[in-house]
């Protein structure tokens, strides 16, 4: 399902700094694996944009074949 193009732009302005939270982010993120399918992982990375906005990254791995996907970027409330 397709988020309405309001929120999509509105998420999009993050994907640069999710790009660079992957890439290097040293650490580990929260795992939480899916009970109707145990061979699914979902990770979540937390970070901070330069301007202070806090948002969450998600990534699917496939434990089977080692394939991970990018989900989504949203920001958040920090904890």
């Amino acid at each position: 399902m397709q988020k309405h193009p309001k929120e999509r732009r509105k998420r999009l302005k993050f994907y640069k700094a999710a790009l660079d939270l992957l890439r290097h982010s040293q650490i580990a993120p929260d795992t939480i694996f899916r009970t109707d399918d145990l061979n699914i992982m979902l990770h979540r990375f937390y970070g901070v944009t330069k301007d202070g906005v806090y948002f969450c990254v998600q990534v699917k791995e496939d434990k089977r074949t080692g394939r991970k996907d990018f989900m989504s970027v949203f920001d958040r409330k920090p904890r």
